[in-house]
């Protein structure tokens, strides 16, 4: 089949078994409020896009501390627990998959959970799966 220009194939997957095993290993270490090893679940060098822009850790001690920073400000905010559902998936080869989560993170004393979504480019690492860019498009600001 010859494409015409602006045509293009849209595919629709199931996220595999070992990249679903992956985010269930980073939403325990969330639940776990142990940004350490949230921290240890990234690629480095790796990155966030937000509204804020683009940050680039170019090593392990960055991520570490926005990941801490990250789990101390859930705790102050009342985190319960997380988790997600698949919204969209796309292997891209073998070593490489995106991934958009729709997340759902309760908090205590009734409060209303928080709703977002967050895509991630992940990339497969000799330690195995490897977030690369998160994407935090649905993301707000906490109110500490």
């Amino acid at each position: 089949m010859r494409l015409k220009p602006f045509d293009f194939i849209v595919r629709h997957e199931a996220m595999t078994a070992e990249i679903r095993d992956f985010f269930e290993q980073y939403s325990a270490a969330f639940n776990r409020l142990d940004g350490e090893a949230v921290a240890r679940l990234y690629a480095v060098p790796s990155g966030i896009a937000s509204d804020k822009g683009y940050t680039h850790w170019p090593s392990y001690e960055p991520v570490r501390d926005n990941m801490v920073a990250l789990c101390e400000l859930y705790r102050a905010n009342g985190f319960l627990s997380a988790k997600f559902e698949e919204a969209s998936f796309l292997a891209q080869g073998e070593n490489c998959a995106v991934a958009d989560l729709a997340w759902q993170i309760d908090r205590t004393g009734g409060q209303a959970p928080w709703h977002f979504n967050t895509t991630y480019n992940l990339i497969r690492t000799g330690e195995g799966w490897r977030v690369l860019l998160c994407t935090a498009y649905e993301e707000k600001r906490l109110d500490a």
